[in-house]
């Protein structure tokens, strides 16, 4: 993942309410990334997907007027 994609996710996670593991996950992979200037395949994959499921509830919210 390149750097600029994962200003990216972060950016975007930022704007979201993040439960106390996924806090603590995204917290520990960038540590990761500061240290060894990059990050896993398995890295990206938990990212992405918690940048997804987060994406989906919003989007779910809104389609179905939730409040």
């Amino acid at each position: 993942m390149k750097k600029e994609r994962l200003k990216c996710i972060l950016s975007g996670l930022s704007r979201y309410e993040l439960t106390g593991p996924e806090t603590q996950c995204v917290q520990s992979i960038e540590r990761y990334f500061n240290q060894e200037g990059m990050v896993t395949d398995r890295h990206e994959s938990i990212l992405e997907g918690i940048y997804l499921e987060k994406t989906r509830f919003i989007r779910n919210a809104v389609f179905f007027n939730i409040q």
